[in-house]
């Protein structure tokens, strides 16, 4: 069944569904389903963190991005290899819905929309066990579709995908030779751009703010750091960052349209999985503690939509133990706060 059916058919099935609850009466079940069709989204947004819908299954290492005001979560694993689930939450309905799946299950691999499509590149997949890969695919949302794209010069995984309109940015990441490799959206090539020493880190938080890629914590030495380099995309200069407040690897990070937002992760020792969340304003200012998450997690995906922070699946153990502690749990936390 095709998204656009799936959509319908559950919209259908409304109006018997509030019959059969006991609703006062017909009329009163159109009142209620106009205006849940007028509101602008299912979803009411109150302070502090809250519940969301939660994943069809629970997954670690799974990646999200939004596109045209809809959230779509890929892969990840849980007690099994990693999955090729594919699914989108649509805000005014308030709820998942499963979409094609991906060419192979994948766990900690890249994700980006651009150019109106969705990006997957490298990671685990279910056929390469513990072996990164080189696969790139895309998504086109109007078909429900798949495709294979050119892949990366090299494997890799744990590393992030980021994408400034014109060109996706492969992102630290192990077994990565050299700094960033750069896909050209329009040629269809990639190329690779060199990256100070240290820019190799695996589990690292990436994102990217106005048109710098900010690359924090991560990976070295078998210890997470609280390092934090900073990419200027049009000048092709790497500059330090300010140090995050503790030494992070495994943790989300977005970028809200003032300030940088760090979720979760793992301690410098890679043995506690932290809630802790820091916030900092790229234009002045050091890093800020905020209210930490619900439940400590790592190796979640984290999306803005609307201003709202979402953070989504990941797991309490920490590395090799996150898919045997994945979550479905989705928290949202409203603008603002």
């Amino acid at each position: 069944m095709g998204k656009r059916a799936k959509l319908s058919s559950l919209i259908g099935v409304l109006p018997a569904a509030l019959v059969l609850m006991g609703a006062p009466g017909l009329s009163a079940a159109l009142e209620m389903e106009d205006a849940a069709a007028s509101a602008p989204s299912g979803l009411v947004l109150r302070p502090g963190w809250q519940p969301g819908p939660q994943l069809e299954s629970a997954r670690a290492g799974l990646g999200a991005v939004v596109l045209d005001g809809k959230i779509y979560a890929a892969g990840g694993a849980g007690r099994v290899n990693p999955r090729d689930n594919f699914e989108m939450l649509d805000p005014e309905l308030n709820r998942w819905l499963a979409l094609s799946p991906m060419a192979e299950g994948l766990e900690r691999f890249g994700i980006a929309a651009a150019g109106g499509r969705i990006w997957v590149a490298g990671g685990y997949s279910a056929e390469s066990g513990r072996e990164p890969i080189t696969a790139m695919w895309s998504y086109d949302p109007e078909g429900d579709v798949w495709q294979s794209e050119p892949p990366m010069p090299a494997a890799r995984a744990a590393f992030s995908l980021v994408a400034d309109g014109e060109r996706l940015y492969a992102v630290g990441g192990s077994d990565a030779p050299g700094g960033l490799f750069v896909f050209d959206l329009e040629t269809r090539e990639w190329s690779s751009l060199e990256a100070p020493e240290g820019v190799r880190r695996r589990d690292a938080g990436v994102t990217l703010a106005g048109r710098e890629i900010w690359f924090t914590g991560g990976i070295e030495n078998r210890r997470a750091v609280s390092r934090v380099d900073v990419y200027d995309i049009d000048g092709q200069r790497w500059r330090s960052g300010p140090d995050l407040p503790e030494a992070r690897a495994g943790h989300a990070l977005v970028h809200d349209g003032q300030r940088l937002i760090a979720l979760g992760g793992r301690g410098e020792d890679l043995r506690t999985t932290q809630q802790s969340v820091f916030s900092l304003n790229t234009g002045s200012g050091g890093w800020q503690t905020r209210t930490p998450l619900p439940s400590a997690r790592t190796e979640a995906a984290a999306v803005i939509l609307h201003g709202a922070v979402y953070v989504i699946g990941g797991g309490v153990g920490g590395g090799f133990f996150a898919p045997f502690t994945a979550l479905d749990s989705v928290d949202i936390l409203a603008p603002g706060q």
